[in-house]
């Protein structure tokens, strides 16, 4: 079930990532692509996809710069860029449209043990969740599905302006759960964002086995469904 020697240890929090452990999901692109082509027709802006493509792709390559330093953009933001690329007036209204159609595009699906697994968690351990996300999607996904009852804490790193494995990001849930990083276990199928940023805020990782990762020698399940297992095996909570 884990990799690594199981240490007996005393967990009052349980700190979930979204995507990849809680639920799956991806953007179709070229319809999305499409989506906005024609909402910027409708503008007045008549852009060739190749040429809009390119303006989209440099707009998050700046993203993943600014990512690379630890810290966060939000989808308007990023969306700004893309729009200034391409030499469009914007305004609010038209950054918000752009990030709703973003929402109705990107398609998510829970794994089938969710609310079981968040039921007796949250039973039992102060619950938060930490998305490195520049949308506010897991935020309206969870209360849509009736699953943020769960949560004491749901943070997105749009929010907060830095992001996993950043120290300061988990630093913030620690403090409003008011909970100690020892005493808390961070679950994630990020090697380098959820388990090299747990270890380094001293937060014990457990690893949702995932493809194409980096190795860790810590803590892994195959799926959020053996979590339950694997923290009654850590926890010696009276």
């Amino acid at each position: 079930m884990q990799a690594g020697e199981s240490i007996p240890m005393e967990i009052k929090a349980v700190i979930l990532d979204f995507g990849g452990t809680l639920a799956d999901g991806g953007l179709d692109w070229d319809p999305y692509h499409e989506t906005i082509r024609s909402y910027l027709s409708s503008h007045g802006y008549f852009i060739q996809m190749n040429v809009m493509k390119k303006a989209l792709r440099e707009a998050l390559a700046e993203l993943n710069r600014y990512r690379a330093k630890g810290k966060e953009m939000t989808f308007e933001d990023v969306y700004a860029i893309f729009l200034s690329n391409l030499e469009v007036r914007y305004d609010r209204e038209m950054l918000n449209y752009l990030h709703d159609n973003f929402r109705k595009h990107y398609r998510t699906q829970y794994f089938s043990c969710v609310e079981d697994v968040l039921t007796e968690l949250s039973s039992k351990y102060k619950v938060a969740l930490l998305s490195n996300t520049m949308s506010d999607q897991p935020k309206i996904l969870l209360r849509e599905a009736g699953f943020d009852k769960y949560f004491e804490a749901i943070y997105c790193s749009r929010d907060l302006g830095v992001r996993k494995p950043n120290p300061k990001i988990f630093d913030i849930v620690l403090k409003e759960l008011g909970v100690n990083p020892v005493n808390t276990v961070h679950v994630g199928d990020s090697v380098e964002a959820d388990m090299y940023g747990a270890r380094d805020s001293g937060i014990t990782g457990i690893w949702i086995k995932t493809p194409d990762q980096p190795v860790w020698n810590g803590h892994a399940i195959a799926s959020i469904c053996d979590l339950p297992a694997l923290l009654k095996l850590l926890d010696r909570s009276p």
